[in-house]
């Protein structure tokens, strides 16, 4: 290595090295043996102190014998002088107790008798201090406390050493009592538990020292390879610079998303300067992320192509690229070509999309009115006009059919009843035929929503009674529900939804778009592109919602993103859903309680706005006017660091939903970043996926062993079945496996089509997967599509006798595939901790 090198090591590891083992060496003489030495003096103070509550004790029980007149006063005094004179203890055994008075004389000292029955007030140690003294006057402020004086050693009267004594009075006989223990004895523990130490600290230093000699050798190694392998690298991107720069096709070579070299006519293509072009990444150039082109690689060896758009040029040019993934120097570098596409080419792909629309709009218009039929009220023709009118505000509608001896004659609706009783002036109490229509024009119920349209027109007017095959009325038709399919009506719901200033306007753009739904799963369209747009409305109405929230309640105090996870996360909302969601907010105001409590505000206006417009509040509080579900990005990623590393099956299937989260509004950063941390903290967790699996392992099918659907009650007669619940496992497989596969994507059909060709997932079983999923779905949106035409709310529990024997056994095969899945996530994840 050169001399910048040297220094540059020198400075980031030698000396960083140093620092630390000076740091442990000061620390340990400035801090930790003060703070054993301190220890040490602190439980020899509370033994004495200990010990004299033992023998005051003794006293006492004398003293109560002498209240008790089993004895004299004078006797009780002399057995407990006696007692206590003869108690030792220490490892010679030659520590003791003695007794003063208050006056003070003593009283009993085992080894100074000749002090017994003196005045000691005069007495002093070697230092001159009246230590006697002392004593009483503590005892007498304080009841009892140390003292420090020179004394003989022990009973040798001829070594005179330093002692601390603690004393405590007996009251009841004005005695004070008191043993110490002698300093030197405890110089002498706190030298051997130096040495200890010091031997200790001794051998750390040395292994830290070898520790470090070893880090310094091995990053010496390491810099000496980085700048072997940078010689190979520049060596290797020569060689495919020369392959780049001959192609005739733009063509640009990348790796770890850094621009390595691109071709003029990549330059060309783009609008590039070739100095600006190592600063960029693949984002600045394109549409699309880094990640995305990296994930799309299961087999190396193959090429993969992807549609896009260059960013960087002023007209947008739509590209195919073809990258490919080439190995050199131990890692991966990718060369991108870039061809332009024809205009050919776009014109058919949007003409595949409006073909789609156009068919779309058929289906919808070839449909019978029967799924657009709403149920109707009806009154005798004296019916008095008031009583009509708080009849139709009453059930809130806007018509009333008219009879006579049971038979319609007529029709009334709210407009009658503004302009023609307003503008006649008729009187309140005059019968409802005065401002009735007649005759009520009718069409049957296999009547076409095309020509329904058409009968409104001609007769000009607004509503349509819809008569059975027997010609009995079963209903209603409004004209403007008819004109809300001709239209765009997706599209214009979207709009009123982004112009929307009201949940209760939300609410009514919700109802339209089920009823929307419902003529689509009627017309055939496919589940998958029925529950995208059911989670592209729901996230619309959730921004909305937001907007308003945020309008009302100001500004946030920092940068946020609104998550969902579940059904909502995974993007397979049905009609009958609820709520699952939460708050990831900037780091450095995690522990703000104004920010926490503005999120909480915000969270309770959102979620109740949701409740209202359709979407139910979630019975497990997972939301995000929870305080537990607000927080800090930091706090996101300590959560599911807690789930992953410390989880049990049961807690798994408790939040499971947690790992289909998907950001709603916001900063996606955040969410992303989450992502990547929950990639990182699950690869290679065997027990977590252990945990994790068990939600599908334990799935109690349906099917029992002879065939047959059983119901929630598992009893023969039963037939009620929750087709969520049989939904549950293919989503919780799908998750299992993509978590595995560190696999971003969130719904279930996309994760399986990225596990597609992995060496556990052979083709035709993800084909098998796919198809009982879809299966499962269209059953259910069907489900619920019927709920809603016979005015249920929408539910998830299928009634299997409902069912044609066909779609019987369909199910009974899907139920049959759900368990072969349970055992191959068995096979593949139960003997793995």
């Amino acid at each position: 290595m050169n001399a910048r090198d040297i220094r540059k090591f020198f400075l980031s590891i030698v000396l960083p090295s140093i620092l630390a083992i000076l740091l442990f060496i000061i620390s340990f003489y400035v801090i930790i043996i003060p703070s054993f030495e301190k220890n040490l003096m602190e439980n020899k103070k509370e033994m004495i102190s200990e010990l004299t509550n033992t023998a005051w004790s003794l006293i006492e029980e004398y003293y109560n014998e002498y209240r008790a007149g089993r004895i004299g006063r004078e006797e009780a005094m002399q057995l407990a002088a006696s007692r206590i004179g003869k108690m030792r203890y220490g490892d010679e055994k030659k520590d003791y107790f003695w007794i003063t008075d208050m006056r003070p004389f003593m009283v009993m000292h085992p080894y100074r008798q000749e002090l017994n029955g003196t005045d000691l007030s005069n007495f002093k140690d070697h230092q001159g201090k009246r230590l006697f003294v002392d004593a009483a006057e503590i005892v007498s402020e304080k009841g009892e406390g140390y003292i420090n004086y020179i004394w003989q050693w022990k009973d040798d009267t001829t070594l005179i050493v330093p002692k601390l004594s603690y004393v405590k009075g007996f009251s009841q006989w004005k005695w004070i009592i008191g043993t110490g223990i002698y300093l030197e004895d405890v110089q002498q523990e706190i030298k051997i538990l130096e040495k200890r130490l010091n031997r200790i600290a001794f051998v750390i230093i040395i292994i830290i020292a070898f520790a470090l000699l070893y880090i310094i050798r091995q990053s010496m190694t390491i810099e000496y390879r980085r700048k072997k392998a940078e010689h190979k690298l520049l060596l290797s991107q020569q060689k495919y610079k020369t392959l780049v720069g001959a192609s005739t096709i733009g063509t640009l070579m990348m790796a770890e998303n850094r621009i390595i070299y691109a071709n003029q006519k990549f330059l060309d293509l783009s609008g590039s300067q070739r100095n600006e072009l190592s600063k960029k990444r693949i984002e600045d150039l394109f549409d699309l992320d880094w990640q995305s082109i990296t994930d799309s690689f299961r087999d190396p060896g193959k090429s993969v192509t992807i549609e896009t758009i260059i960013k960087s040029r002023t007209n947008t040019i739509e590209v195919l690229l073809s990258v490919s993934k080439v190995r050199y120097n131990n890692d991966y570098s990718y060369i991108i070509v870039v061809n332009e596409l024809s205009r050919s080419r776009i014109i058919n792909r949007h003409s595949k999309v409006l073909q789609d629309e156009i068919q779309s709009s058929v289906l919808l218009m070839n449909q019978s009115v029967s799924h657009l039929t709403r149920d109707y009220l009806s009154c005798n023709l004296d019916y008095p006009v008031s009583e009509a009118v708080n009849l139709l505000k009453r059930k809130n509608k806007s018509a009333l059919l008219i009879k006579q001896k049971g038979q319609i004659i007529g029709i009334a609706t709210a407009s009658d009843f503004l302009n023609r009783a307003m503008s006649e002036q008729i009187e309140l109490n005059a019968p409802v035929s005065s401002i009735m229509s007649a005759p009520v024009v009718s069409v049957s119920e296999n009547c076409l929503i095309h020509e329904a349209i058409l009968t409104c027109i001609l007769h000009g007017i607004s509503y349509l009674q819809v008569n059975n095959t027997e010609g009995k009325c079963i209903g209603l038709l409004e004209y403007k529900n008819l004109l809300e399919v001709q239209q765009n009506l997706i599209a214009q719901l979207f709009n009123e939804m982004n112009k929307a200033e009201s949940a209760s306007k939300l609410k009514d753009i919700y109802h339209r778009m089920n009823g929307i739904i419902e003529l689509l799963v009627c017309s055939g369209a496919r589940h998958g592109n029925l529950t995208r747009l059911i989670s592209t409305f729901s996230d619309s109405i959730n921004v909305r919602i937001i907007e308003m929230a945020i309008e009302n309640e100001g500004a946030a105090p920092c940068d946020f993103c609104f998550i969902a996870m579940g059904s909502q996360g995974r993007m397979e909302q049905t009609l009958c859903t609820d709520q699952d969601n939460g708050f990831i907010i900037s780091e450095q105001f995690k522990n703000n309680e104004a920010a926490k409590l503005y999120f909480r505000r915000l969270g309770e206006r959102i979620t109740a706005d949701l409740n209202t417009v359709g979407y139910n509040y979630c019975k497990g509080n997972v939301m995000a006017s929870n305080p537990q579900w607000i927080k800090s990005l930091k706090e996101w990623k300590e959560q599911f660091s807690l789930w992953v590393n410390n989880s049990d099956p049961q807690s798994l299937m408790d939040v499971n939903i947690f790992f289909d989260f998907r950001a709603i509004y916001g900063n996606s950063s955040f969410s992303d970043d989450l992502r990547a941390h929950l990639n990182k903290i699950a690869k290679g967790k065997a027990v977590f996926f252990y945990h994790l699996s068990q939600e599908i392992i334990r799935f109690k099918s349906p099917l029992s062993v002879f065939g047959k659907i059983l119901g929630e009650h598992e009893t023969p007669d039963s037939n009620l079945v929750d087709i969520k619940k049989l939904l549950m496992p293919v989503a919780g497989f799908a998750r299992l496996y993509a978590l595995r596969a560190l696999i971003t994507e969130t719904n279930t059909l996309n994760r399986l089509k990225k596990l597609r060709n992995s060496e556990d997932m052979p083709d035709d079983l993800i084909d098998e997967i796919t198809e009982a999923y879809g299966i499962l779905m269209e059953t259910r949106l069907r489900l619920q599509t019927t709920c809603l035409s016979e005015g249920k709310d929408p539910s998830n529990i299928l009634d299997i006798n409902q069912l044609t024997n066909i779609e019987q056994t369909t199910i009974r095969k899907v139920l049959s595939l759900i368990n072969d899945l349970a055992t191959k996530v068995r096979l593949d994840f139960g003997g793995t901790i």
